[in-house]
Order: C-alpha cells, then structure tokens, then sequence
C-alpha cells in the first residue's frame, strides 16, 4: 500500500509549526496509568491507617 497523494504531483509544505490540537498541552504528557496506580497506592495506605486507628481506638 502507498500513501495517498495529491493528484495535481505539487510537493506539499512541511508544517514548521505544531497541529493546532497540541497548543493547548503539556509538552511532556503525564503517564496516567502511572499516576492513577500511585492514587490507588495511598488511598490503601489511607484506608490501612484509618483501620488501624479504629482498631486500636476499640480495643483501648
């Protein structure tokens, strides 16, 4: 398969700038999964901590 051309055999121009959908953004795009494991991560921290604290409040 060969990329499509246009039919009038002009070069098409190289874009010196970036597509208008990546002005908005961040130049370095945050690793999601990473960070929503590391969410995950301390909120079972939080819940670990808050049980114990409610376990050692109850057996005082």
């Amino acid at each position: 398969m060969e990329p499509k051309r246009s039919d009038d055999g002009h070069v098409q121009e190289a874009r010196l700038t970036e597509p208008a959908s990546m002005q908005g953004r961040a130049p370095f795009p945050w690793p999601w999964g990473l960070v929503a494991i590391g969410v995950m991560a301390l909120a079972w921290v939080g819940i670990y901590l808050l049980w114990n604290g409610f376990a050692f409040l109850l057996n005082w």
